[in-house]
């Protein structure tokens, strides 16, 4: 094992890098280019696997390198068709998936880190702290595996890295991993079906935008100072003008606009004049809402919103010209929903239901 942690992961590098390596090894270029649809096309989580490699060539890959193979130790099925995937580390550590069934398609909410250091109020995988960053192959492997649960009718289309961790404080892994997926060496997925999220780390948007051009949402979840200090740390440091500020500054194509994400927290952040000041907030603002009801959890104090103060806060800001979206809580008896991932522990206590049949995991 100790052999094993020295050599590189062939899907913690770049393309470039892996080019480098496969030069380096005296191969010609188009190797690159067969050794990427291995690992990214086929999946493969041995190099033993790339028959269309020599043996010669296979033996030199496994001397200097080595895969990471990511199947999820237990997979959890919603009553929904959601389902939560816990995949087991090499350490030992463990982090969950979402794979949520939609109309011709599945999308999976992606984990970037062990945890996470943001300490958002409302955010179960906030409770553990953070452990570890994930690399690359650690968040490319979640979206491999992901995509074998999938079949041809409802195939993997769409990615939110809004699992467990923040993302943009693991930027250099993610902006890795993005490349992967939406390079032509990689899955080649649509910029705009991969999305990433973050609490609003203000200096960090402009490396993400250089980097990438995948989708971008902000976690807002408060429509003035005050509120938005007690339920997220991170608003000490970046506040609202400063968010603000950067997502006039963020370079979006002429169609795209800036996801704002907001949990509606029962009697803190849901009332109607909540609403009227969000909608000046995002006044002239390329952007556009998504509404989530808290899923209630142990670790967070809060209560869900009743639904009719859901639906009049999104009635308002649509009266305000700002466009507000309902977004559906999935997985809630598996604990799957926003905000609840808590690797493999139940944030409200409720057991999921194992799958059974060829796509369960033991």
């Amino acid at each position: 094992m100790s052999d094993m942690a020295q050599k590189p992961d062939l899907r913690d590098l770049t393309a470039e890098q892996l080019a480098r390596l496969l030069a380096d090894l005296g191969e010609k270029p188009f190797r690159a280019r067969q050794v990427s649809q291995w690992l990214h096309g086929h999946g493969v989580d041995d190099i033993a696997e790339m028959t269309s490699l020599s043996k010669t060539l296979r033996a030199k890959l496994s001397a200097v390198g080595r895969l990471t193979a990511m199947g999820p130790a237990k997979v959890l099925q919603s009553a929904d068709g959601t389902r939560k995937l816990l995949f087991l580390l090499e350490d030992g550590q463990a982090i969950e998936s979402v794979l949520m069934p939609e109309d011709g398609h599945h999308t999976l909410c992606v984990s970037t880190q062990v945890g996470c250091r943001q300490g958002c109020r409302f955010c179960a995988t906030a409770s553990l702290g953070l452990r570890r960053n994930l690399r690359p192959a650690e968040i490319l492997g979640q979206v491999l595996a992901a995509r074998r649960l999938c079949d041809e009718f409802r195939p993997l289309t769409n990615l939110v890295f809004m699992g467990m961790g923040e993302p943009l404080d693991n930027l250099d892994n993610v902006i890795v991993a993005l490349g992967h997926i939406l390079g032509e060496h990689g899955l080649q997925m649509s910029q705009r079906r991969v999305t990433v999220s973050t609490v609003g780390l203000v200096d960090r948007l402009p490396l993400l935008a250089a980097a990438s051009p995948c989708a971008l949402a902000i976690s807002l979840n408060a429509p003035n100072e005050h509120i938005r200090r007690q339920i997220m740390p991170v608003t000490k440091r970046f506040g609202l003008e400063a968010l603000r500020r950067a997502i006039v500054d963020y370079p979006l194509k002429p169609t795209r606009r800036v996801t704002l994400e907001y949990v509606l927290l029962g009697g803190v952040n849901d009332r109607p004049e909540h609403a009227r000041e969000l909608a000046r907030w995002a006044k002239g603002l390329p952007v556009k809402v998504n509404l989530i009801a808290f899923n209630p959890h142990q670790a967070g104090p809060f209560q869900a919103p009743e639904a009719a103060a859901v639906e009049e806060f999104q009635n308002v800001l649509i009266e305000g010209h700002v466009t507000a979206l309902l977004r559906r809580s999935r997985g809630q008896d598996i604990a799957a929903a926003c905000g609840q991932l808590v690797a493999g522990q139940s944030a409200d206590g409720a057991p999921g239901q194992p799958l059974t049949g060829p796509q369960a995991s033991a």
